[in-house]
């Protein structure tokens, strides 16, 4: 199970990690707050928008290809803006990162559901949800720390050698399990689903939540760099936002 710890870890740190530092120190790659925004949503919408389509690859060819497919691009997007000579390459790499993403976070958890018995379920998600929120909770200070030593390059070569690292633990250690036999549906049944208000709602009100937590993350540490704070004070000042977030959640809920 701890390789699939590790990608949920792999997967926050990445996300809150970067978004938290980007406003901060740039490498002259983010020239306006227009930029950053881009920037944040690139990452956030590729995810969203592929999710369902390597949900289904996942239910045809089995979770744990996903899950190695995704950790491997995920590495490589990540060195593609950590040894390109451009800023522009930013772009490129927060889109890989999305995308790959998309393919093993979810990966991840499938298995995490597929290998362990219905009555451990609980505990067995609830250890996933822990690490995943570690990174989500200690990335941007970590980013913070990485880009005052070394610039944002230096945080995108710890993220590519934490997703090849991951990557070869689960190659090594995640067992094969065969996909499980599915029922057919249309996109009609998909459209039906997705309208229905006992989903709609909760995920409407769970969506403008997120949003709110993204700006939070993605645009305070601009206010602290105006203010003459370094990477490793807004770092900490995001990583007590998502703490915040990570102990209301549970309680919300």
């Amino acid at each position: 199970m701890w390789p699939l710890y590790a990608a949920g870890f792999t997967t926050a740190f990445g996300a809150h990690g970067i978004a938290a530092n980007l406003g901060a120190d740039t490498d002259d790659a983010v020239t306006s707050l227009l930029v950053l925004g881009g920037l944040l949503a690139l990452y956030d919408g590729a995810e969203v928008l592929l999710k369902p389509v390597f949900g289904t690859i996942a239910d045809r060819i089995g979770a744990r290809p996903v899950l190695l497919g995704g950790l491997v691009a995920f590495a490589v997007a990540s060195a593609l803006y950590a040894f390109a000579d451009s800023p522009g390459w930013l772009w490129a790499a927060r889109l890989g990162q999305g995308a790959a993403a998309s393919a093993f976070s979810p990966a991840a958890s499938a298995l995490v559901a597929r290998l362990n018995p219905a009555a451990k379920h609980g505990r067995a998600f609830g250890s996933y949800g822990f690490y995943k929120s570690i990174g989500y909770t200690l990335g941007p200070l970590l980013g913070g720390v990485l880009v005052w030593a070394g610039g944002l390059r230096l945080l995108f070569t710890v993220l590519a050698l934490l997703g090849a690292a991951v990557a070869v633990w689960a190659l090594v250690a995640v067992p094969v399990v065969p996909p499980l036999p599915r029922a057919r549906q249309t996109v009609v049944d998909l459209a039906r689903r997705l309208a229905d208000p006992v989903f709609l709602v909760p995920t409407a009100a769970l969506a403008g939540a997120t949003a709110a937590l993204s700006v939070g993350v993605g645009f305070l540490p601009v206010s602290g760099s105006v203010a003459g704070l370094g990477t490793v004070a807004t770092g900490a000042a995001v990583s007590v936002l998502a703490a915040c977030a990570a102990v209301v959640q549970p309680r919300a809920g």
